[in-house]
């Protein structure tokens, strides 16, 4: 008979089949914590027994550089023998890419003073993919992040103009062997649980997945994520995933929360992720500032809410 002290070795996931901080693939955007990427690699890091990060921002020769697009390759390799130092992982590679007007719409947010400048980004949104493959695989994922435009008054009317520009995307990731991840972001045009539905229902290119975030699907409007939208997905699509909890305040103000602290049912969310067994990888991004606004500890109360979430779970 195994004793209790044998019990105990084996672990409450093992034995009683309850979530646990193992059972999935969990990380942290870095940035989010400190820039100093050495800092959250030997301090937040083991602090929670992480595996994987997501880069976005690092501090490098006295500068913030987003690694996916202004990183030379000497700043990226940097950053890929700190990750193999702490023996951590990259999860995803972050890139703005779509995440600028489609040409010919007016997005919501941005004056009409401001259309041309950041319209033009659009003519390198191809090239960056490239570039993005290549970062990518000097940091050993094959994960690339990406949006759907910035979001317009009516999203349906320019759904099948979206379709085809990633369609364009998907040439290179296959020629790259790269992965595309799509964010539901609530500044773009796939934000809600139909619009992404209907995006993946119409693309179904083993090379484009989804980047599930249940805090930018409250944001949008939609009260409840996890059943609600949740069930409207394509589960099997879903390879990485955002964790930030959100409620609204009097005058519809969107304030970001530690997980766990806000509207969001995470502990549904997460028993329903270690039922299906998921094997992606996910994130937490703070985007919760307290009191002091600092981002380092609003970080570990936003992770310390990830483990309490897990254990009610």
């Amino acid at each position: 008979m195994t004793s209790m002290l044998g019990l105990a070795a084996l672990g409450s996931e093992n034995v009683f089949g309850a979530v646990s901080p193992s059972s999935f693939k969990l990380g942290v955007i870095t940035d989010e914590a400190d820039s100093n990427l050495a800092h959250v690699l030997s301090d937040f890091v083991p602090k929670y027994h992480l595996r994987w990060v997501e880069v976005r921002d690092v501090r490098s020769n006295g500068r913030n550089v987003y690694l996916s697009t202004q990183g030379t390759d000497a700043e990226v390799r940097q950053v890929k023998e700190q990750l193999e130092h702490a023996n951590v992982r990259l999860s995803v590679l972050d890139t703005g890419i779509y995440k600028v007007p489609l040409p010919g719409t007016q997005p919501l947010h941005v004056s009409e003073a401001d259309l041309n400048k950041v319209e033009a980004r659009y003519h390198d949104q191809l090239d960056q993919i490239k570039h993005a493959a290549h970062v990518a695989h000097m940091l050993g994922t094959r994960k690339v992040r990406i949006f759907a435009f910035l979001r317009v008054a009516q999203p349906e009317t320019i759904f099948n103009r979206i379709v085809d520009e990633l369609h364009k995307a998907l040439e290179i990731a296959h020629q790259e062997d790269i992965d595309l991840v799509v964010e539901n972001e609530f500044s773009t045009n796939i934000a809600t649980g139909d619009e992404t539905a209907q995006l993946f229902k119409t693309i179904p290119d083993r090379h484009l997945w989804h980047n599930w975030d249940p805090g930018n699907d409250f944001a949008i409007g939609e009260s409840r994520p996890f059943p609600d939208t949740w069930n409207k997905l394509d589960h099997s699509r879903i390879h990485h995933i955002h964790l930030k909890d959100a409620i609204w305040l009097p005058g519809h103000k969107l304030k970001w929360m530690p997980v766990g602290a806000g509207k969001i049912d995470f502990v549904g969310q997460f028993k329903a992720l270690k039922e299906m067994n998921y094997q992606g990888t996910m994130s937490l991004e703070t985007h919760y500032r307290n009191a002091a606004h600092d981002s380092w500890t609003s970080t570990v109360e936003s992770m310390d809410g990830i483990m309490k979430v897990l254990r009610e779970a």
